[in-house]
């Protein structure tokens, strides 16, 4: 039995590093959807330099980033930061004497945890809720309103609820923030615009998930506003250094939708009958499916056993404390091309016969 959340991490690892020296890379097969990637270029290397990379690669990212998230140049701007996390903190930080309450909705709850823990950190009053009317009513001159446009499960928002939250933003003169994860690039399978050209006055998406870049957040938005986010973030080292923003450009200018839109027509087609036929109940995500009626010791238990057996590796044997412990599966990954709808079933059933057998 996994006890705490770092000793499931710390389990996790030791498997994965079993698998690395018997076994190589290529017999690990990450679906987690955040198997992000740090693409260098033989001429990034030459000038990673600890002032000499930000000069060179901020600017670049700035321009690549507006053009990922539908900015506007002329009034936006895009920065990095080690961790969307850190970009959310930063925010909150920069923010915190000139807002009352933070204020968050989501598709579903619950939150990612970086909001709320941001919040308490700063003693910020937060509110969290999946019903659109609880939030309108709070809109005010004194909120950050948060919005997150997919969530840690892959839930999207309804892209009338996202226009009637930032319009009610701009008419109270709320700073809207929306949470874009995954989701500036999820939305996009759903024809929604990017967060910006939706007038948000700030969005954040993290640049390893459901594409091949560092574990970073891409922070863009109203050009007065992120200068004062960068800054506090600079004064409390949550910037990404050269190297990170370095391999952010080159993921960005690299990033492909056909790969998601590949991932979202494969998950149309594969066959969960199999998994159905133990009782377990599944839905279907954008670029993947996960299995919706294991409980939480299940699903680690679950994911603990692909891994070692089948070198599969998803969210609740690897992530962080306090992701969600949904076990899910994501095919947009460049490993998952590597293995076949059957071989994730079959490991998934035999996986799930042998940890309920026990």
């Amino acid at each position: 039995m996994i006890n705490s959340e770092l000793e499931r991490i710390r389990r996790a690892r030791e498997i994965i590093l079993n698998i690395l020296k018997k076994k190589g890379r290529k017999y690990l097969y990450d679906l987690t959807g955040m198997s992000g990637g740090f693409k260098l270029k033989r001429d990034d290397r030459d000038i990673l330099d600890t002032y000499i990379g930000p000069a060179v690669f901020s600017e670049r990212l700035d321009k690549v980033g507006l053009k990922h998230l539908g900015g506007d140049p002329n009034i936006h701007r895009a920065v990095g930061f080690n961790r969307t996390s850190s970009a959310i903190l930063s925010t909150l930080m920069a923010l915190s004497k000139e807002i009352e309450e933070v204020i968050h909705y989501l598709p579903e709850r619950p939150s990612h945890p970086s909001i709320p823990r941001s919040c308490k950190l700063l003693d910020i009053p937060y509110f969290e809720s999946d019903n659109i009317n609880h939030i309108i009513e709070r809109i005010d001159r004194n909120t950050l309103t948060v919005v997150t446009g997919a969530t840690m499960d892959h839930k999207i928002i309804d892209l009338k609820h996202l226009r009637e939250i930032l319009n009610t933003c701009r008419e109270r003169k709320s700073i809207s923030f929306v949470d874009d994860a995954s989701g500036a690039r999820l939305r996009l399978l759903y024809n929604q615009p990017p967060a910006l050209k939706l007038n948000a006055n700030l969005v954040v998406t993290s640049t390893d998930k459901l594409m091949e870049g560092p574990r970073a957040g891409l922070l863009a938005g109203d050009r007065e506003l992120i200068d004062n986010i960068y800054e506090e973030g600079l004064k409390y080292g949550l910037e990404a250094q050269g190297a990170i923003l370095a391999a952010m450009v080159n993921a960005l200018e690299d990033f492909k939708m056909e790969r998601l839109r590949e991932a979202f027509e494969r998950a149309r087609k594969i066959d969960l009958t199999p998994i159905h036929l133990l009782g377990i109940e599944t839905e279907r995500t954008p670029t993947g499916f996960a299995l919706v009626s294991l409980s939480e010791e299940e699903s680690v238990n679950l994911a603990l056993k692909l891994l070692e057996k089948y070198g599969i590796i998803t969210i609740p044997a690897v992530g962080m404390p306090g992701a969600s412990k949904t076990f899910r599966i994501d095919l947009c990954s460049k490993d998952a091309y590597r293995i076949s709808d059957q071989y994730i079933i079959n490991g998934i059933v035999d996986s799930y016969r042998e940890i309920t057998s026990q």
